[in-house]
């Protein structure tokens, strides 16, 4: 009779695990019994449990409110997709996916009272970083030609900017690096006296100034997006720019600052 008893409760205890099952709890309210095969980053990989041999069913993680495991211990997801950075929670960064590249154009009129405006064109990969390409207008209104083009001036500039994206719910925070090669001409005021027996008489006169630049710039900025289409951003930029007229040595190397509003539209 003890001998029974004991194979009994052997049989029991190896029994347990045969019944064991985890609980799926949706964020719905409804509950599936099943065994938990894999959890990734998204998704939820089970089988029934009254079903052990039949097919293997999925369910986005996102629609998981808790899952109690065989052994008792909880997971709650409600939990995890909070403390998930919005880089890798599709809820967070609505404005994108994760591997989709969008081609953007964009304009920046707040150069007109600052070193030229610029438009431009820019690759993004999801919420990871894009690069621009600009061309930057310069004429005499911008400081930059205040000390040799004081009479007329204009020229132009091709610029790359490098952004690495810190993503948010509404859009992003950007840190980079820009370079930018500029030509320019114009005319400088060069008046002079004329002395002659009968008087002196000032003589008006301008002298041709052609000029070559580069700039090498650090950017960082805010980039606020809307419904994944058009955006505002705002950056600070600062740098170097040396500048040559003429000879291989640099004529002057200035500081290069600047705060830039662009408006921008994604295909």
């Amino acid at each position: 009779m003890g001998k029974s008893l004991l194979s009994v409760a052997i049989a029991a205890i190896f029994a347990i695990p045969t019944f064991a099952q985890d609980i799926i709890s949706m964020k719905n309210g409804t509950r599936e019994e099943a065994n938990v095969l894999e959890i990734d980053e998204t998704t939820v990989r089970y089988k029934k449990f009254n079903n052990p041999e039949g097919p293997t069913y999925s369910v986005k993680k996102e629609s998981v409110s808790e899952i109690t495991y065989k052994n008792g211990t909880k997971e709650n997801f409600d939990k995890k997709s909070q403390e998930l950075s919005p880089e890798k929670n599709p809820n967070s960064v609505w404005w994108t996916k994760a591997k989709e590249t969008k081609l953007g154009f964009w304009m920046d009129p707040l150069g007109f009272t600052q070193w030229g405006p610029m438009v431009g064109v820019s690759i993004r990969v999801g919420s990871n970083f894009d690069v621009k390409a600009h061309v930057r207008f310069y004429s005499k209104l911008a400081p930059i030609f205040s000390k040799y083009m004081d009479h007329s001036g204009y020229g132009f500039g091709l610029g790359l900017e490098f952004s690495k994206f810190i993503p948010t719910t509404n859009g992003n925070f950007h840190v980079g690096f820009l370079v930018e090669s500029a030509s320019m001409d114009g005319k400088h005021s060069d008046d002079y006296w004329l002395y002659l027996e009968s008087g002196s008489s000032r003589i008006e006169g301008y002298l041709n100034e052609s000029i070559i630049q580069y700039t090498f710039a650090l950017t960082g900025g805010y980039t606020l997006r809307f419904n994944n289409i058009f955006s505002i951003d705002f950056s600070l930029q600062a740098g170097v720019t040396p500048r040559y007229r003429g000879d291989m040595e640099p004529d002057e190397t200035l500081f290069y600052g600047d705060a830039s509003l662009k408006f921008g539209i994604e295909l």
